[in-house]
């Protein structure tokens, strides 16, 4: 990733657009988002880019902060778009990188990781293809 960081600042990016999927109320105190930046998930091949999850969503899990990995940044604030731009701009300022965050809703996204394959998924054709959960249970009742 810091390679593909390089590259971006080099080609003259200086700001990264970020976006989520997750519906989160403001101003919840036990949260956590998968956080995505197109080019950085197209280059390195990533599902997502960072997890920014609240230091009471983290005590929940049971995990501890020096056990978890790089990309996911802890926070003790309250959810919010500038407490997430914040903390990524800090995790990048953290590892020497001047970019500034904009957050952009999901609909301008262009989408990557994840996001990407849900969008081009044919639900319609999974609809056609699934197994209603009645017939399911019929023949699990018969064995």
């Amino acid at each position: 990733m810091m390679k593909v960081l390089d590259e971006l600042w080099q080609g003259g990016h200086e700001i990264l657009d970020i976006y989520y999927p997750e519906e989160i109320s403001l101003g919840e105190e036990e949260w956590s988002v998968d956080v995505y930046q197109d080019e950085i998930n197209e280059l390195c091949h990533l599902n997502w880019t960072w997890t920014v999850m609240s230091k009471r969503q983290l005590e929940i899990d049971g995990e501890k902060e020096d056990d978890l990995p790089d990309w996911i940044v802890v926070v003790e604030e309250p959810f919010s778009d500038e407490v997430v731009c914040k903390s990524i701009e800090g995790w990048l300022r953290d590892r020497g990188y001047k970019f500034g965050i904009k957050m952009v809703s999901l609909e301008q996204a262009r989408g990557s990781g994840l996001v990407k394959a849900l969008r081009e998924m044919d639900i319609e054709s999974e609809k056609r293809d699934a197994v209603p959960m009645e017939k399911v249970m019929k023949e699990l009742r018969k064995k």
